[in-house]
């Protein structure tokens, strides 16, 4: 019951908050060249990438660590011992963990304050907030605005971790991103003690009021083999051939950026679907009429539950193999999960590798997936989901295509969809 009333908290306030966000705010910026401060762990950086910057700036971490008003929502070792020891199964440490919303807005609000307060606090952020892209659907909002807004979204994401990977519910899409385990069981349980104890049991000075829970809650991602947002990275290395060719492309031949093929899973443990192999075809006799000079695939671990195999990958393999693309002309995107981060995913690459934004993206598929995601019910399930459309003057254009218009907010990470934020 509890965790029901949290995730109608969640839907709640993303209502509260989307209709003065969808509007794209007169396209806010982001630096291209903006370099990416690393905690060495990629899941926990792309989820939870202000946490990171707390944790991993000096000045940040120092005023957080100072702060009184913060240092009450700390989890001594005294609070973790007794949490080890006296839960009986995996669910109670995420009941005893998730941050209640008072504490996430009264956080918010102290970190408000310090914006406002402390120059070198402010100052720092001012070079990662608006910069990485990263929370660009709040980048309308002054600033001080936008880091507690964005608080609050890294807080509640860490709720939805706590709740998928202790409990197993909650889940935005439980048949493809539950558990790997039964979370019930004596030895699941044994694993989260441990992982707990560890978190809980370390003394690190620079260790925040968050830590423990934030590295818990990664530890279990972790321990459910939730390392999807990891694979791959980076994909500078994994499209090098292509990305080599930018600089080289005489975009005046082409009315497209790019030709983005949406990903189809098999539903047995195969590596690519025969209607996969059909959508492949259909985009590489569109790449040999000269409409783009690249294909983006798109398609993570998806189907069925537990694949060994990216749909991104194994088309691009097709691709070169079969349809005879060179591999120049390929770039693989292999992470999304559903045809909201397909679309969503392939924007990022083009905004984060310095494509044209003054053409459109021709995107391909069958006939039955371009029908819903030229239809109503495609927008409702991306103001659901991403709470935004990461597109805008879309057009059918035949059975198998639609072209649209890139929206720059899908630069925003995503803590509610930890398998691809």
């Amino acid at each position: 019951m509890i965790q029901h009333r949290l995730f109608l908290f969640i839907f709640c306030l993303a209502g509260l908050i989307a209709p003065g966000l969808v509007q794209a705010q007169n396209e806010p910026t982001f630096d291209p060249a903006y370099q990416f401060v690393q905690s060495g762990n990629l899941v926990q950086d792309k989820n939870f990438y202000l946490l990171t910057l707390f944790e991993q700036e000096p000045a940040l971490q120092k005023a957080i660590r100072n702060n009184r008003s913060l240092q009450q929502y700390q989890v001594y070792p005294e609070r973790g011992s007794k949490i080890a020891k006296s839960c009986p199964d995996a669910a109670c440490f995420a009941e005893s963990l998730v941050f209640s919303d008072q504490q996430i807005i009264a956080i918010s609000q102290t970190l408000q304050e310090m914006y406002n307060s402390q120059p070198a606090f402010r100052e720092t952020l001012q070079r990662h907030l608006r910069p990485s892209g990263v929370f660009m659907r709040y980048a309308s909002m002054p600033e001080d605005k936008l880091l507690a807004q964005r608080w609050k979204e890294e807080a509640y994401g860490l709720n939805y971790v706590l709740t998928a990977y202790a409990r197993n519910t909650g889940l935005r899409y439980p048949k493809i991103d539950s558990a790997a385990y039964d979370v019930h069981s004596t030895d699941y349980t044994k694993e989260v003690r441990k992982l707990w104890t560890e978190e809980s049991e370390q003394k690190d000075a620079s260790r925040l009021f968050f830590s423990p829970v934030f590295h818990f809650a990664v530890d279990l991602l972790a321990l459910n083999k939730k390392d999807h947002a990891a694979r791959h990275e980076p994909l500078s290395t994994l499209n090098h051939a292509a990305y080599q060719q930018l600089p080289n492309i005489q975009w005046a031949n082409y009315p497209y950026a790019a030709i983005l093929i949406l990903g189809a899973g098999p539903s047995d443990d195969q590596p690519i679907s025969e209607m996969c192999k059909e959508r492949c075809r259909t985009g590489a006799a569109i790449y040999r009429d000269k409409k783009a000079p690249f294909i983006i695939v798109s398609g993570g671990y998806v189907h069925p539950f537990g694949t060994k195999y990216s749909e991104a990958i194994e088309m691009k393999k097709f691709l070169a193999d079969s349809c005879g693309i060179p591999e120049t002309a390929i770039i693989a995107e292999p992470h999304a999960r559903h045809t909201t981060t397909n679309i969503r995913n392939a924007n990022r690459i083009l905004f984060r590798n310095g494509f044209p934004m003054d053409k459109k993206v021709l995107c391909t598929s069958s006939k039955a997936h371009i029908t819903y995601v030229n239809s109503i019910f495609f927008d409702r399930v991306c103001d659901k989901d991403l709470r935004y459309h990461p597109y805008k003057n879309v057009k059918r254009l035949d059975d198998n295509s639609v072209e649209y218009e890139p929206v720059v907010e899908s630069l925003h990470e995503d803590p509610f969809d930890p398998l691809d934020p």
